[in-house]
């Protein structure tokens, strides 16, 4: 489950480092495209596509919020390491790790105190989470504004 965990963490560095080779110029993207991508991004209201519950495992839940995700992606992404659903994660207490902030591949990592392996000190978690580039651990509450706004 820790790799589980330290995916999910990765993925927002993982999805820019893909793109650091030389691609054939019909390939290539262009400034264009990436403010084409960003368009599309700024203009879908946040909202939670799916979710993978490993609580019994992990006691993690992942939310799936970036237009990246599709049914597909989530299931397979899901599989084998929790519950897969389309609707979103329990309500956590003390947060999770929202990753890829604002971009199509945006995630949100929630812990638990009970389950799998608890979370005993949320304030280690929350600060190995905020030293990740593009990471802020965040409260229900703070998303809730968010998706209200």
């Amino acid at each position: 489950m820790k790799k589980f965990f330290a995916f999910f963490l990765l993925l927002p560095l993982l999805l820019v480092l893909a793109g650091c080779g030389e691609a054939p110029e019909e390939e290539q993207i262009t400034e264009e495209d990436v403010m084409d991508l960003v368009g599309e991004a700024e203009s879908v209201d946040w909202k939670v596509r799916g979710s993978c519950n490993a609580i019994a495992q992990a006691s993690t839940c992942v939310d799936y919020v970036g237009s990246l995700w599709t049914e597909e992606q989530m299931k397979l992404n899901c599989q084998g390491a929790g519950n897969f659903s389309l609707d979103a994660c329990p309500y956590s207490e003390i947060g999770g790790c929202n990753t890829g902030l604002e971009t199509i591949a945006e995630v949100v990592l929630w812990s638990y105190q009970y389950g799998g392996a608890p979370v005993e000190e949320p304030q280690y978690a929350a600060g190995a989470c905020n030293n990740l580039p593009m990471a802020k651990w965040v409260l229900p509450d703070e998303l809730l504004e968010r998706k209200n706004k």
